[in-house]
């Protein structure tokens, strides 16, 4: 599963170049890091504009689909189970044809009680980005005046010291290659579903991060202070 992400970088050139967008979609909303994302929360998307532009828009994280009757099942629906895309009304759409990269630099899971919940923030090593594999629906709901865009990350099985914590985590696309093939709209189900696998056991590393993360009101650089050491040794 993934219930929080990041996206830290605050040099909006360098994001928008490796998502392959045009950078003044970033300044237009004035870019800002975020180190604690959380669902209900408005973060970017990546979509196909066209077979060779993408498209970065804002989208709020909970999946609510045009047949809703409002949001209220959002927050049940930010996660899709990769295995059962094509058979989840909720996704079925949406995996063929509205499928979207929700970019990342690092993802939280937990520990312990939930009174004494332990945070811990996975990562790549050199900090580069995580493409998250994702799908989104534009949908007016009755009695709103306005389309709202929402997304869902898609899930795989968990790898390496995210199995450690948590069965579930995000899908994230190898490589520019595999982000150009799950954007494309016409590509064969198949082909989809190969491209959404667990990551290599050595592809993430972790730490262990402050409890301020606990907290939703909470979006700072404190957010990834490293923990106390028997926080450490959680893992072992």
């Amino acid at each position: 599963m993934c219930g929080r992400f990041t996206l830290t970088a605050e040099n909006a050139e360098w994001i928008a170049e490796q998502l392959g967008v045009p950078v003044a979609q970033l300044f237009e909303e004035s870019w800002k890091p975020r180190w604690n994302i959380a669902p209900m929360q408005e973060h970017w998307i990546v979509r196909s504009r066209t077979a060779e532009r993408r498209e970065l828009v804002r989208a709020t994280w909970g999946l609510v689909n045009s047949w809703d009757r409002d949001r209220s099942g959002a927050a049940r629906q930010i996660n899709a189970r990769s295995e059962t895309l094509e058979e989840r009304p909720a996704y079925r759409d949406a995996f063929r044809a509205t499928r979207c990269i929700i970019p990342a630099d690092g993802f939280y899971e937990w520990t312990g009680k939930r009174d004494a919940r332990r945070p811990f923030w996975f990562h790549r090593d050199d900090d580069s980005l995580l493409m998250f594999a994702g799908l989104y629906v534009e949908a007016r709901l009755a009695g709103e005046t306005e389309t709202i865009t929402t997304f869902t990350i898609v899930t795989t099985d968990a790898t390496g010291p995210v199995g450690q914590i948590h069965d579930r985590m995000p899908a994230i696309l190898e490589d520019d290659q595999a982000v150009d093939e799950w954007l494309y709209s016409s590509q064969p189900t198949d082909r989809l579903r190969a491209l959404i696998h667990p990551v290599p056991e050595d592809s993430l590393v972790v730490r262990a991060v402050s409890r301020r993360v606990n907290s939703v009101a909470v979006d700072a650089p404190a957010c990834l202070i490293e923990a106390e050491s028997e926080t450490q040794v959680a893992l072992l």
